[in-house]
């Protein structure tokens, strides 16, 4: 790395996926004071490896104090950082951190409140439910093809829960879905659809080892993918309104799952 420039992670960020970076492999980005703080909270403990933050220069002083040990400090002003990140940038901090390595495999049997989505077209609704599952203390996510774990935007959206919750990801979600449920007798997989033999969500009792499945924001579950799933739950819409936004009916129905 050494006519590697640092702050080339940062070069226009406003669609950024993950950044290869030499010698450190895919790197991602976080942005803002309270989202690069858990951050570099993360790579304190050890759990997390923070390659640099880049920082305003009023914010400098502060965040400092908080590096883990190996994180570079770059400074620049606003203006500077604006015109590398290619948008307005008014945060005060960037960091720039390693991918971590995903969860084993073998764990995901191990996970009695599982959010499954087995594909999604949005990041911002991947990020939302990402952090409402970790917020709501669901054990994991299995999720299929889709936007990236590791965006800017999802991990801004998610305010770092792609880290904070196991997430296994595969292309073929069904598969491992039924590997989890055939590891322990009374596991059951749910559908949120609107499927006109669908249980009332207040009415809704989860069983002690439960996978919610969610479909695609544009469609919903097919019938074939229904066929997976032991049965379905729907919330009752009031106003003439036909459904919520997948995220958040996953959020609503996650409360459910946990106890709400």
């Amino acid at each position: 790395m050494d006519n590697y420039d640092p702050w080339e992670p940062y070069r226009d960020l406003r669609f950024a996926g993950t950044r290869d970076v030499p010698g450190q492999g895919p790197c991602f980005i976080a942005e803002g004071r309270i989202l690069v703080e858990d951050l570099l909270a993360a790579g304190r403990a050890g759990r997390m490896k923070v390659l640099s933050v880049a920082a305003t220069t009023p914010a400098a002083p502060a965040v400092r104090e908080l590096l883990p040990s190996g994180t570079e400090l770059l400074v620049a002003t606003a203006a500077e950082l604006s015109a590398l990140a290619g948008f307005p940038f008014h945060r005060g901090l960037l960091a720039c951190a390693a991918v971590p390595e995903p969860p084993p495999e073998q764990d995901l049997v191990n996970v009695h409140r599982l959010l499954v989505l087995p594909r999604l077209h949005d990041t911002e609704n991947l990020g939302l439910l990402l952090r409402s599952a970790a917020a709501l203390g669901l054990d994991g996510v299995l999720a299929g093809p889709g936007p990236g774990l590791w965006t800017r935007r999802t991990v801004r959206v998610s305010m770092g829960a792609v880290w904070r919750i196991p997430v296994w990801r595969t292309e073929d979600p069904w598969s491992a879905l039924a590997h989890w449920k055939a590891a322990e007798a009374g596991s059951e997989v749910v559908a949120a659809a609107l499927a006109q033999e669908a249980l009332d969500a207040r009415s809704w009792v989860p069983g002690p080892r439960c996978a919610l499945v969610m479909g695609p924001e544009d469609t919903g579950l097919e019938p074939a993918q229904l066929a997976h799933c032991d049965h379905s739950v729907a919330i009752a819409m009031a106003s003439g309104m036909d459904s919520l936004n997948v995220a958040a009916a996953g959020a609503i129905l996650m409360f459910r799952m946990v106890g709400g």
